[in-house]
C-alpha cells in the first residue's frame, strides 16, 4: 500500500525558522483552516484514532466509512466491546479532547499511531476552510467542495540542528531554473543525493554552476516536486501539484515567505 502525501517548506532554509504557531494562529483567523472539532477533524485523523484504539486489542481495528466523529469512532470500540459500555459518546469534541475522554476512563493510547512526521511539534490535523479554495485547482476544488474531511493539513516543527528531509521513492534529479535538463553532477559535491547530504549537514552550502555563473543553495534548483527539506513543513495528502503550489502561494503570504511545495510517494 502506497502512500502520497505534499509538503510545503520555506525555500530559504538556511535563514531563522519561522514561528509556525503564529502562522497557526493566521490560518484559523483568517478562516485557511477549520476548528478540528466535531465533523471538522479530517478523515485521516479519524482513521488515526481507530487505528490507535486497535493497537489495545490484537484485531480489534473498527472502520465505518460513514464515521465524521470522534464519537463516532468511541462508538464502534464501545459496541464491539473494546471500551466501557458506559464511556459518553461525545460528537463534537476535539480529538485532545476525546484522548482526554479516553484515559480518564483508563484507556491510553501508545504512540504507535503518532501520525507526526518526527517532528518536535505538530499541529493537528486541520480541513482547509472557505478561505484556502481559491488557491486550489478546479478538480482539487471539487473534492474538497463535496468532503472538506478529505484533504488534511498539518504543520510541522524541527529544531535541529539538521533539517527534516522528506523524499520518497519519486525522487528525481534538479535541475536549473527554467530548464528540464537534469543535472546528473553537481562537482565538487557528486550527485543529487551529494547535494542533499551536504545541505542536510550546512543547510546554507551552495552549489557553483560555472555554466550559469552563479551560487545556488539546495532548494534554489528545481527538483520537480520531489524534495521536501526543512525546519518548518505543512503537510498536506490529497493535493495536486498546481494545488500545492497555490497553498503555498497562500502561506507564504501569511509567513511572509517564499515557499516552495513537494510530493512524496512512499
Amino acid at each position: 500500500m502506497s502512500e502520497h502525501h505534499q509538503f510545503l517548506f520555506p525555500r530559504d532554509l538556511h535563514l531563522p525558522p519561522p514561528d509556525w504557531r503564529a502562522l497557526e494562529a493566521r490560518l484559523l483567523e483568517g478562516g485557511y483552516v477549520l476548528e478540528p472539532r466535531g465533523q471538522s477533524i479530517p478523515q485521516r485523523a479519524l482513521i488515526n484514532l481507530s487505528f490507535g484504539l486497535a493497537s489495545l486489542h490484537e484485531g480489534s481495528y473498527q472502520y465505518d466509512e460513514h464515521m465524521r466523529t470522534p464519537g463516532d469512532v468511541i462508538a464502534l470500540y464501545a459496541r464491539a466491546g473494546y471500551l466501557p459500555p458506559d464511556i459518553p459518546i461525545r460528537h463534537n469534541d476535539t480529538l485532545e479532547e476525546t484522548v482526554a475522554l479516553l484515559a480518564s476512563h483508563g484507556v491510553t493510547l501508545g504512540d504507535l499511531y503518532a501520525d507526526d512526521e518526527g517532528s518536535d511539534w505538530h499541529s493537528p490535523q486541520y480541513c482547509l476552510g472557505p478561505a484556502a479554495r481559491e488557491y486550489l485547482s478546479a478538480d482539487v476544488r471539487a473534492d474538497h467542495d463535496a468532503d472538506p474531511r478529505s484533504i488534511p493539513l498539518m504543520l510541522l516543527a524541527y529544531d535541529g540542528p539538521s533539517p527534516r528531509v522528506a523524499v520518497g521513492e519519486n525522487l528525481c534529479e534538479p535541475s536549473l531554473p527554467g530548464s528540464d535538463e537534469p543535472l546528473e553532477s553537481l562537482p565538487p559535491f557528486g550527485s543529487h543525493i551529494d547535494f542533499i547530504g551536504a545541505a542536510y549537514e550546512d543547510p546554507g552550502v551552495r552549489w557553483h554552476c560555472a555554466e550559469a555563473g552563479r551560487d545556488y543553495r539546495i532548494l534554489e534548483l528545481d527538483w520537480h516536486f520531489s524534495l521536501a527539506m526543512g525546519f518548518r513543513m505543512v503537510r498536506l495528502e490529497g493535493v495536486d501539484e498546481a494545488s500545492a503550489q497555490g497553498l503555498a502561494r497562500m502561506i507564504g503570504k501569511l509567513a511572509g515567505l517564499e515557499m516552495v511545495c513537494s510530493h512524496r510517494h512512499l
